[in-house]
Formats: structure tokens, C-alpha cells, sequence
């Protein structure tokens, strides 16, 4: 029972954060590497290697940007074409809607009635009456006559009957 009377249930200080000290341990210093040298020969070649980047970085450069000029460019012009080909259909719309009038008009100055009224009022003429009609036939076969007299006949009119 003696357990009992004991406090550690309550000791709060077990919960308590350690201080935090930092625990780094400095690293050796290493002495520091000299470098050699560089002899003539290698930073030649460094500036050559450089210098070839740059170029390489500018015609690669130079190649995006005639490729994205090139595609705007495309753009441009379907835009430009697009709006082309709509004009160029309002006018065939319209043209044809012009013929269309016009054939009416035509047809209409055409008519049969008008031509009718126009050959009596304005020609003098009258229509035709049924006694006024005289019907040929040509029992004899085709014959041409021809100056001086002289008759020409068909012969394949003759060897067919």
C-alpha cells in the first residue's frame, strides 16, 4: 500500500521537452585543396566548349522562334482566308438571289399573254381561225427544181417505195 502515497502517477516532469541543446558535432576542417594550374591548352578548350554552347543555345533559339513565327504566320493567314471565303458566299448568296429575281422578271415579260397582246395591239395581228388553215401533202416523193428548169428527184425516196 505503500504504493499508493507515491506521487509518480502525478509527476508531470516526465513530459517535459529536454532542452534542446544542439548536439552538432563541428566537422574537421579539411585543409583546403589548392588547385593546379590551369595551363594554356585547357582553358583554350573551356573557351572553345563555352563558346560552341552559346552558338548551339542560339541556333536552337533561332529555330523555336522560326517555327512559332511560322505557326502564327499559318494562323494569320486561315483567319485572313477564312474571312475571305465568307465574303466571297454573301456574294454568290446575293448573286443568286439576283438571278433568281431576274428570271422572274424575265418570265414574266415573256408570258404567252403578253406575247399574245403584244402581236394584236401593237403588230396589227389576229389569230388564225380554223378556215384559214390549209393542210399539204405530197403524194409524189421529194423533187427539187432547180434554175433552168431541170428537175432533180430523190433517188432513195424512188428505191425505198
Amino acid at each position: 500500500m505503500t504504493e499508493y502515497n507515491r506521487s509518480e502517477a502525478l509527476d508531470l516532469s516526465l513530459f517535459d521537452l529536454p532542452a534542446l541543446k544542439p548536439n552538432v558535432q563541428e566537422p574537421e576542417r579539411e585543409k583546403p585543396v589548392q588547385k593546379k594550374p590551369k595551363t594554356a591548352a585547357q582553358i583554350r578548350r573551356e573557351s572553345v566548349a563555352s563558346a560552341l554552347r552559346a552558338v548551339k543555345l542560339f541556333f536552337v533559339s533561332a529555330v523555336l522562334i522560326l517555327l512559332f513565327g511560322s505557326v502564327l504566320f499559318s494562323k494569320i493567314s486561315l483567319v485572313t482566308l477564312e474571312g475571305d471565303v465568307h465574303e466571297w458566299e454573301l456574294k454568290i448568296s446575293e448573286a443568286q438571289s439576283e438571278n433568281t429575281r431576274l428570271l422572274m422578271q424575265l418570265n414574266s415579260a415573256v408570258s404567252l399573254d403578253k406575247v399574245d397582246e403584244y402581236a394584236v395591239s401593237v403588230l396589227g395581228m389576229h389569230k388564225l381561225e380554223r378556215y384559214q388553215i390549209h393542210y399539204f401533202g405530197n403524194t409524189d416523193g421529194d423533187r427539187v427544181v432547180v434554175a433552168g428548169g431541170k428537175a432533180v428527184e430523190n433517188k432513195e425516196a424512188k428505191s425505198a417505195d
